[in-house]
């Protein structure tokens, strides 16, 4: 449950610049102005990779964590303390986990279930960026309303084999200041919102990210570091032998 909330809380560290306020949006506009100020698709496709440092506290505990993608779909993720580690890793078709107890390892691969969640995880842009071309996902401009005393819009999307989430955008910044993800039932799940946004070779990133579950915080990770486009090999990401 852990490495969950953490993977789910991490996966929107991607920065999205802002827009201007208007009057009137619809879906097409706000989305449009989405691209437009994250660079376009081609500055976007320019970042091709990430890694990300911190700590996050939950029950009472810190672990440190360390993050890696690749475009388009691969990521690594490790989340440690003194004697123990847990990375789960994803290369594009094959899920996996290493974990490690004191001196004990082992290595499994993910369930369908499991596979089927790190590799939505591991998508490297966020679903509404690249909507307007590929179409993949119901999506619809739920609202304009106020979040702790700031404008936002509220965008309800819908992917494959997947519950519904919700996305709240900073009106003036365009940052996602929240993310609603909703079960099977249409009740809130899990709810992650994003802080303290700050530019890294000039992209914006949340550099504190707390989770909530049933109005309770579960999680809360504070980034250390961002590195754009390091270098990583796609073998970083394959299933360990040891």
């Amino acid at each position: 449950m852990l490495a969950k909330l953490i993977l789910v809380c991490l996966l929107y560290l991607l920065p999205i610049h802002g827009f201007a306020q208007e009057d009137a949006f619809t879906l097409e506009s706000v989305l449009q102005r989405f691209t437009k100020a994250y660079g376009g698709f081609r500055d976007a496709d320019a970042l091709s990779s990430l890694s990300v440092e911190g700590t996050i506290l939950q029950n009472g505990q810190t672990f440190d964590f360390l993050m890696r993608k690749k475009r388009p779909h691969s990521m690594r993720y490790r989340l440690s303390n003194e004697s123990n580690s847990i990375i789960t890793g994803y290369d594009g078709s094959q899920g996996w986990i290493r974990t490690k107890n004191n001196q004990e390892v082992s290595i499994d691969l993910l369930d369908q279930e499991a596979r089927r969640k790190i590799r939505d995880q591991s998508r490297f842009d966020s679903p509404l960026f690249y909507h307007l071309q590929k179409r993949e996902y119901q999506i619809e401009l739920i609202e304009r309303t106020s979040l702790d005393e700031r404008s936002v819009l509220v965008l309800e999307v819908i992917e494959y084999d997947s519950e519904a989430s919700r996305y709240y955008l900073d009106l003036e910044t365009a940052h996602i200041v929240r993310v609603d993800h909703l079960g099977a039932d249409g009740e809130l799940s899990i709810q992650t919102l994003y802080r303290d946004y700050r530019e890294v070779e000039g992209f914006p990133f949340a550099f504190e990210i707390e989770t909530r579950v049933n109005g309770e915080t579960k999680s809360l990770a504070k980034v250390n570091s961002i590195d754009v486009n390091p270098g990583i090999f796609s073998v970083y990401f394959a299933k360990p032998k040891r």
